[in-house]
């Protein structure tokens, strides 16, 4: 018992550590992901530059792709059943699943299956992946499903739309500016426009992350507070059985003295 309480009291220092760290590293994706989207939305709406748009277009025969976000560790209650029973109920999408807890085995449809540890060095294979389904018009659909930390008594399981998107207006952007490009400006707005997805896919998986331990947290307090009602019981119990033993043995003296 004293080892699991131990186990029990890491995963939940470690969890309140992350909470923090999670928070922290989406504030950074949701800047870069504000200037791209300004830049998306520059280099579109420019008034000197004649452009195919269709490439923010679904294509309406094309795949839907969604992003799975789950986790890789245990202590974390029913973090990853609702996203299972969304896998399993959509045996017609492609998917990108992160976390080793929702990998599925055998599945001709799972493009990717990244463990939630090696999500920002295997990132790349997400962006490789759908850059060019992008560019080569493949995508009728991007959807992201994980669970949104607002705070820490509210965690909601979410679905969000990626594609097609959805590029606001900036009233600050000047859209008169002449561009030079040596690139293929189609190829160009490819790159940017997967950029943009791929960001917001790192801000939900910071996200996901929060929410992931502070259900970690709440699991393991509820389980500390277990353990200790246990180990309360058994010094309960130890010290009832001593009392019995001490007073079979003041028994047992007393008829001896009695003989």
């Amino acid at each position: 018992m004293a080892n699991i309480k131990n186990i029990v009291k890491v995963m939940n220092f470690h969890s309140l550590v992350r909470v923090e760290k999670a928070k922290r590293e989406a504030r950074k994706f949701f800047g870069v992901e504000d200037e791209l989207c300004r830049m998306l939305y520059q280099i579109v709406n420019n008034n000197n530059l004649k452009l195919d748009k269709k490439i923010l277009l679904e294509n309406p025969d094309g795949i839907v792709l969604n992003v799975y976000i789950g986790n890789d560790l245990g202590f974390c209650g029913d973090f990853n059943h609702q996203l299972q029973r969304e896998i399993n109920k959509d045996p017609n999408s492609f998917k990108i699943i992160i976390g080793r807890k929702i990998f599925k085995e055998n599945d001709e449809k799972v493009l990717l299956q990244i463990k939630k540890k090696d999500f920002l060095n295997e990132y790349f294979k997400i962006d490789n992946i759908i850059s060019q389904y992008i560019y080569d018009k493949k995508i009728k659909e991007i959807n992201v499903f994980y669970n949104h930390y607002y705070n820490v008594n509210d965690i909601r399981f979410e679905k969000k739309k990626l594609f097609p998107l959805d590029v606001e207006s900036y009233d600050d952007v000047d859209l008169n500016v002449d561009f030079v490009i040596e690139v293929d400006v189609n190829e160009l707005i490819s790159t940017i426009l997967s950029l943009t997805i791929c960001y917001q896919i790192k801000v939900y998986e910071s996200n996901s992350y929060a929410s992931e331990n502070v259900m970690r947290e709440k699991i393991t307090n509820e389980s500390l507070d277990k353990i200790e009602k246990i180990e309360e019981e058994n010094r309960r119990v130890e010290i009832k059985e001593k009392k019995s033993e001490n007073l079979k043995r003041q028994v047992n003296n007393y008829k001896n003295i009695m003989r």
